[in-house]
């Protein structure tokens, strides 16, 4: 499915194991990316996940990109998981603050960020360092099962346990971090 107005290029973006393609937004004129990842469902209800439209450009790289790299390899995490977690929680804004009080790049909850060992959350580098502690920490309590860690990162480990797998509430959220994920791979934005 195309956004409303938008004409296909039909140019497939190569390198993607979903179905990509480039479609030009009539309003800027910039290449948008749709990405297809109809194909994975969330696994608790059998529904397929969002559709994901980025400007291609946008994926290429970030300002923080050395601070990504360097947490990726620091706590062996996929670069890719990390600025997809990053795109979704902030869009990369290391001022932002969400009503429920998280805060920075990988939006880490004070006490959170504290046990992380996290001293300013409002740093970019500490607050993803802090964030690729945490999923890594996920990853591993939940045995590298990326949705199961997503979840635990969006909603708390209890949550995940209580609802014997991805809660309902954070399905949307999971499907987009793994389709930035997906998305940064193929623009090779990751090292």
């Amino acid at each position: 499915t195309q956004s409303e107005g938008s004409q296909n290029v039909e140019e497939t973006v190569s390198g993607t194991e979903n179905a990509s393609s480039l479609y030009s937004d009539p309003k800027t004129g910039q290449a948008v990316q749709y990405v297809d990842v109809s194909t994975e469902t969330d696994g608790t209800s059998g529904t397929s996940s969002s559709v994901s439209t980025e400007d291609v450009n946008s994926m290429k790289s970030t300002k923080y990109d050395e601070y990504f790299k360097e947490a990726a390899e620091k706590y062996n995490v996929s670069e890719s998981l990390l600025k997809g977690i990053a795109k979704a929680e902030s869009n990369f804004n290391a001022n932002d603050v969400s009503s429920a009080g998280a805060i920075g790049v990988m939006q880490l909850m004070p006490g959170t960020a504290k046990e992380l060992g996290v001293t300013d959350a409002y740093d970019p580098r500490q607050n993803i360092l802090g964030g690729a502690k945490c999923i890594a920490a996920k990853l591993e309590e939940f045995n590298g099962d990326i949705r199961l860690a997503l979840a635990a990162y969006n909603a708390g480990s209890g949550a995940v346990k209580r609802n014997g797998g991805v809660p309902s509430y954070c399905t949307k959220y999971v499907n987009k971090v793994i389709s930035y994920k997906e998305a940064f791979e193929a623009s090779e934005a990751v090292g």
